[in-house]
């Protein structure tokens, strides 16, 4: 494993890479369940979102991600049911997990709900200790064995939403588990921190034929800079979907930004299908050592012609 991988991975595990404790998906405004738990129920039929996310490609252990994502509001009732599995691999660190949610949602007025939602979570994380090459093989910093645990976890969220327009907000991590993974010392420091999340959107019609969706997305995490993204997208007959996004934070330690620069894509197929891709470009040096980042979307909404919808969903 190449030392300029290896060194954010470690960090990663002790927490001083909090924002980066859990991965972020560029096509979040289809894929809001991995974050909001109130989501879960609010496209009204049986949705489902699959994503695969290869990070910094050409970089030796660089972050691979894989999310299923379901669900569905129960029929005459109030009530959202969702479920998720993920799996995340980067360099030596493998997290695999499952989470299941519910949500509540009131009618506020004739076109606007507000969900409430709260999800609990079950993952398995692993430290390939051998996978790990250092120079000087007795550092008492680093620890060559495998480890294994099993961390139990929470969200929270509120969304308000109708044909047109969203807002949520959201808490990752509840709990602050506690990875209970030995490090080479022996001792249990690594856990989960709590991730603060907004998000907002809506559509404007420019044309019969051109809309326009401008969405936003912040994410804190204590002592670590503040992630924001905006992104634009027009919208083609209600079927194909193209824009750009930036995603920004502040340097740790340093000053200046990092600036990512992000490419969407979407088209609804078959009335009931829609494929999306994406690609992240790095505008700093980082450029120059990995490929960027590329994310495929797929996702679903069973028999949607059954529920007598005439407007698009955009979100």
């Amino acid at each position: 494993m190449r030392k300029g991988i290896l060194i954010p991975l470690l960090l990663l595990l002790t927490g001083s890479a909090m924002a980066q404790q859990e991965p972020a998906f560029s096509q979040y405004f289809f894929n809001l369940l991995n974050i909001n738990p109130a989501y879960a129920g609010t496209r009204d039929y049986f949705s489902g979102t699959l994503i695969t996310r290869n990070q910094w490609v050409g970089m030796d252990g660089a972050p691979t991600t894989q999310s299923l994502g379901v669900h569905m509001a129960l029929p005459k009732t109030n009530t959202g049911l969702g479920l998720q599995l993920y799996n995340d691999v980067a360099g030596p660190v493998k997290t695999t997990g499952l989470s299941a949610t519910y949500a509540y949602r009131i009618l506020v007025n004739p076109n606007t709900h507000i969900s409430f939602g709260i999800t609990g979570s079950l993952a398995g994380l692993s430290l390939s200790g051998s996978e790990i090459h250092i120079n000087n093989q007795y550092d008492k910093a680093f620890s060559t064995t495998n480890s294994s645990a099993l961390v139990p976890d929470a969200d929270f969220g509120v969304y308000l939403y109708k044909s047109n327009l969203f807002l949520g907000a959201s808490m990752t991590h509840l709990l602050q588990s506690n990875f209970r993974i030995n490090d080479a010392a022996g001792s249990h420091s690594a856990k989960y921190y709590r991730n603060y999340y907004f998000t907002a959107g809506f559509v404007k019609g420019i044309s019969d034929a051109v809309s326009f969706r401008p969405t936003a997305q912040f994410k804190y995490v204590a002592s670590a800079p503040l992630v924001g993204e905006l992104d634009g997208c027009f919208i083609f007959h209600d079927k194909f979907f193209a824009g750009l996004g930036l995603r920004s934070s502040k340097r740790i330690n340093v000053t200046g930004t990092d600036n990512i620069l992000v490419g969407i894509l979407e088209l609804e197929f078959l009335r009931d299908y829609r494929i999306g891709y994406s690609y992240d470009y790095y505008l700093n040096q980082s450029s120059i050592y990995n490929g960027g980042t590329h994310e495929i979307m797929l996702g679903w909404d069973v028999s949607r012609h059954l529920t007598r919808l005439e407007n698009p969903r955009y979100f």
